[in-house]
């Protein structure tokens, strides 16, 4: 093959690349850190939170671990810290606990949780995630799982 050949080779692989990149940065838009920590936490209730006790105490962590990651979606080290936290003596993180930058205080989420689960439970789920989303500036496809976490 002549040599201009494998330029255009190479100019080909190097715009997959740069298309694939793209394409991938495109698929992980920005999380809201504080709506997002909120929304996670409005998945433990009192008998998750009493079961997350008391694996602890047993010295069980891996299954508070999971119980925590399968209640609240929360990534892996997350929930090993939180976990461990706990088995230093430090409580559970509450649903107020978190401040958003942008006004939402513990105030506005004690009052969105309760609504999204009755507009859950009422068949709205549509309309809870444009509560959600409107309340949160979260991503749609974020602003979905946690109305379906909870």
């Amino acid at each position: 093959m002549p040599t201009w050949g494998w330029f255009i080779v190479a100019l080909v692989l190097i715009d997959a690349a740069v298309l694939a990149a793209w394409f991938l940065a495109r698929k992980n838009p920005r999380k809201n850190p504080a709506a997002t920590a909120q929304l996670m936490l409005a998945g433990l209730d009192s008998s998750a939170r009493d079961e997350i006790y008391r694996l602890v105490g047993e010295k069980k962590k891996i299954h508070a671990i999971k119980l925590f990651r399968e209640r609240t979606g929360a990534g892996l080290t997350e929930a090993k810290d939180i976990v461990e936290s706990v088995g230093s003596g430090n409580l559970l993180p509450t649903l107020g606990a978190y401040r958003a930058g942008n006004g939402l205080d513990s105030g506005a989420w004690e009052d969105i949780v309760p609504k999204l689960r009755s507009l859950k439970a009422e068949g709205k789920a549509i309309t809870a995630i444009k509560l959600l989303r409107a309340r949160t500036d979260l991503p749609l496809r974020e602003a979905k799982e946690a109305v379906d976490r909870l």
